[in-house]
């Protein structure tokens, strides 16, 4: 599907979807518990793939309108011999730990993006640990089974995700484990994942700098309860929004441990009029001007920050982003290339971009290479433009925000679907 998306003023108010790394991980946790209720998941492909991986280790899962209900299991015992994640880097990469607590083989496998993505160091942690993982060079199909045991084992955590599914992992061995991490990036994620294991009942400890973790062995999970706050990932676009095309009020903004809360000050450093408080924000039509930005933790942020980059006053630097061209799309060089494409002033460096802004965002057609948050990004930098910004391959918000052209049509966006 290919979206444009013309120039277009916008008022109003929305509520973004429920987060959808808090939604992987309570779903995770709930099918490893007895009995679980998960408040108003995130319903998107990438947690229905969650779901799918749920059920297959042994968990009964039943949506009753706003809530999950859920049974877990009391062993891993897959039911299927392969299993897709779909596009859901999260769900191939925990359930790579998951399933490795169980000595039938699996394989997990994914569409065409997702086999583009690299677990090699997940995979030789796990198979230290007592695991028997093979691919080719790190990447879906995986073939994967156990048993694993435990113990001390080093994680190169370029992509937190490698840390969180050892985190999640771990309590179910044998034996008590010691996780040394090096390189991490993305530490909010981390953070979530803490917090959904201690409403679990699950013991760990760390250290201050994130760089060692023990996590006790043979524990029960017991999550019985979670709502799940809206997605700051999500909320960004709508954020942006407002502050190039008119005034958009956000619901249900309380604070959590996402990471991507950052964007309020983000657009306020660059200037932009947002007011955060009594659980609305409030973003309003800004003159912006370029800053610098390190965005090793909020990556997701990155594709928001470069659109308001390209018509802020000056130049905006994003560094420290180089594990983005391991994500959906190679995320730096999708950004470069479709600002190129609008007429923007882009260097593109190895873990970063300059971006010098305009004045004027003409308009023309992008490609979303099949990543949803460019998908997002563009399309709302479209009602910034002046001929209107066409979107190739637009279906794919579906992967975490279903309802995101549904939602910017109804704030007046003008959306046409070709």
């Amino acid at each position: 599907m290919n979206v444009r998306v013309e120039r277009s003023e916008v008022r109003g108010s929305v509520t973004p979807p429920p987060s959808k790394s808090y939604t992987h991980r309570a779903l995770i946790s709930a099918s490893l518990s007895k009995k679980s209720r998960i408040l108003r998941p995130l319903l998107s492909r990438d947690t229905w793939a969650t779901v799918r991986g749920c059920k297959i280790i042994g968990a009964d899962m039943q949506l009753r309108g706003e809530e999950m209900e859920v049974r877990g299991t009391e062993s891993i015992e897959p039911s299927e011999r392969y299993f897709s994640a779909d596009n859901s880097g999260t769900t191939l990469r925990f359930f790579t730990s998951l399933l490795s607590h169980s000595s039938r083989e699996v394989t997990i496998d994914g569409d065409e993006s997702l086999r583009q993505r690299n677990s090699l160091p997940l995979i030789n942690a796990l198979n230290r640990l007592g695991a028997r993982i093979s691919s080719k060079s790190g990447k879906p199909p995986i073939r994967v089974r156990g048993i694993l045991r435990g113990g001390s084992v080093e994680i190169d955590a370029w992509s937190s995700q490698f840390l969180s599914s050892l985190l999640i992992s771990l309590p179910l061995c044998s034996v008590e484990s010691r996780v040394h991490v090096k390189n991490l990036r993305s530490k909010p994620y981390v953070d979530i994942t803490e917090e959904i294991l201690n409403e679990s009942g699950i013991k760990f400890f760390r250290d201050e700098d994130y760089r060692l973790y023990g996590i006790e062995g043979e524990q029960s999970y017991n999550l019985r309860r979670f709502r799940i706050p809206i997605d700051f990932s999500s909320a960004s676009f709508m954020i942006a929004l407002g502050v190039l095309s008119g005034e958009v009020e956000i619901d249900g903004a309380v604070r959590s441990r996402q990471g991507d809360e950052r964007i309020v000050d983000i657009v306020r450093d660059m200037g932009g009029e947002i007011r955060w408080r009594n659980g609305k924000i409030i973003s309003r039509k800004s003159e912006l001007e370029g800053i610098t930005i390190e965005g090793r933790d909020v990556p997701d942020l990155v594709p928001v920050v470069a659109i308001l980059g390209s018509v802020a006053k000056g130049k905006t630097e994003i560094t420290d982003i180089g594990h983005l061209r391991e994500k959906e799309s190679d995320r730096i060089k999708s950004i470069s290339v479709n600002l190129k494409k609008l007429g923007v002033d882009v260097r593109e460096m190895e873990d970063g971009l300059v971006i010098q802004g305009k004045e004027r965002i003409e308009g023309g057609r992008i490609d979303s290479y099949g990543d949803h948050r460019i998908a997002m990004a563009f399309s709302v930098l479209g009602t910034a433009s002046i001929k209107g910004i066409e979107v190739i391959n637009a279906g794919n918000v579906s992967v975490s925000y279903p309802e995101f052209f549904r939602d910017i049509r109804s704030l007046g966006a003008r959306v046409i679907f070709q």
